[in-house]
């Protein structure tokens, strides 16, 4: 009697931790998707500071950080808090030097390269350059923010789904 209990117990566990599984997956997908959205609001308010307020890089990102909050307001913060030391650093070099910070996040690597590639062509250009490199920067992001919201309902009940069907197989194969 008892061994049947502590199998069940082992059973409930294991699905328990299957389901978790899948829900941990499918919240750093959400999350990843949030922080896309974030990152966007991010340029937005940087494309506003540096074109229509005439800001420069440093003030711009200080701003939006201020705005913004969360992971790419903290983000734009230490950029400005950087840029500000004045330490003689070139823009690309700060960019990079923080975007060592975002690697815990949940960003693919085809994010990652994107966002790398916006910061480091940002920092050496006119107005009218930087205005055509957020641009593409935003197109990048439209896309691939459009692409996860369509796969969004799917690709999380995939997760949770396969999760307890996992689950559900390792207690077969234990029994």
């Amino acid at each position: 009697m008892i061994r049947l209990l502590i199998r069940a117990a082992g059973a409930v566990l294991v699905v328990a931790g299957a389901a978790g599984l899948g829900l941990f997956f499918s919240s750093r997908f959400l999350l990843r998707l949030r922080l896309l959205e974030e990152f966007r609001r991010l340029v937005f308010l940087l494309k506003g500071e540096i074109l229509y307020a005439n800001s420069s890089l440093e003030e711009a990102f200080s701003r939006a950080g201020e705005r913004l909050g969360g992971p790419a307001g903290r983000f734009a913060g230490q950029v400005a808090q950087e840029m500000g030391l004045g330490q003689g650093k070139e823009f690309c070099r700060i960019w990079e030097e923080k975007m060592e910070e975002l690697s815990g996040l949940p960003f693919s690597a085809e994010d990652l390269r994107q966002l790398r590639d916006f910061g480091s062509q940002l920092g050496y250009l006119d107005r009218q350059m930087q205005e055509r490199i957020m641009l593409l920067y935003l197109e990048q992001l439209e896309l691939s923010i459009g692409a996860l919201r369509e796969k969004r309902k799917e690709t999380c009940r995939l997760y949770t789904g396969l999760s307890l069907a996992g689950g559900l197989f390792f207690v077969i194969l234990m029994c």
